[in-house]
């Protein structure tokens, strides 16, 4: 046991100083392996997290900083057959037609759950690589589960090791959601859903760059 309370006074003080002495190597290493190990293994910075409801339309925007480069995570975004691995509630994603080298339409489908609650979400949509390189996505109502849908991936390269990606999406769902209570356990469900999406699209982005 590294601090007993029956052991002697003098005892006592010199494990005291050991534990001392132990907390600060700890914390050297850390520091040092911080500094030492690349960024990449570094987790993807969540600066922004904001949904809001309005008259039945979801609004959310998120904001965060990757260790990876610009392209790689592009790609990753992009990756429409491997999409699935970004969030563990994507249940498939794959290609339904490819328009040209820069619009395709896709098919993401996921299950959700708030508390007992279990929701089966179906989005279709148009997806354009812009001439910016930005994303635009929307959703084609007749093929899925919600009324009308858009969302926007927008990319900037920090240095050639660091990326800040933003989404900005508004969604109306065709299919009922418990009132009161549905919003606010989404709301509380969404920080954790973005930051397990983020951090996998710069795990992913890292292996494809490497």
């Amino acid at each position: 046991m590294l601090f007993d309370r029956r052991a002697p006074f003098g005892n006592r003080r010199v494990l005291q100083r050991k534990r001392r002495n132990m907390r600060r190597m700890f914390a050297t290493i850390g520091c040092a392996l911080r500094f030492f190990l690349p960024d990449s293994v570094l987790a993807a910075s969540l600066e922004r997290a904001d949904i809001a409801v309005e008259e039945g339309a979801y609004h959310y925007i998120f904001v965060a900083t990757l260790s990876a480069n610009l392209q790689a995570v592009r790609g990753v975004v992009l990756d429409v057959a491997n999409f699935s691995r970004v969030n563990h509630e994507i249940r498939r994603s794959r290609l339904l037609q490819r328009m040209d080298d820069s619009s395709f339409k896709r098919q993401i489908m996921l299950r959700h759950c708030l508390l007992v609650f279990c929701f089966n979400l179906d989005f279709v949509e148009h997806v354009i690589l812009t001439p910016h390189g930005d994303i635009t996505a929307t959703i084609l109502p007749a093929e899925s589960s919600f009324r009308q849908g858009t969302a926007r991936w927008h990319f900037q390269a920090l240095d050639a090791h660091h990326t800040r990606i933003s989404l900005q999406a508004d969604q109306t769902p065709d299919f009922w959601i418990p009132p009161v209570i549905g919003p606010v356990l989404i709301k509380h469900s969404f920080v954790t859903e973005v930051d397990e999406t983020v951090n996998n699209i710069e795990r992913f982005a890292n292996e494809k760059f490497q």
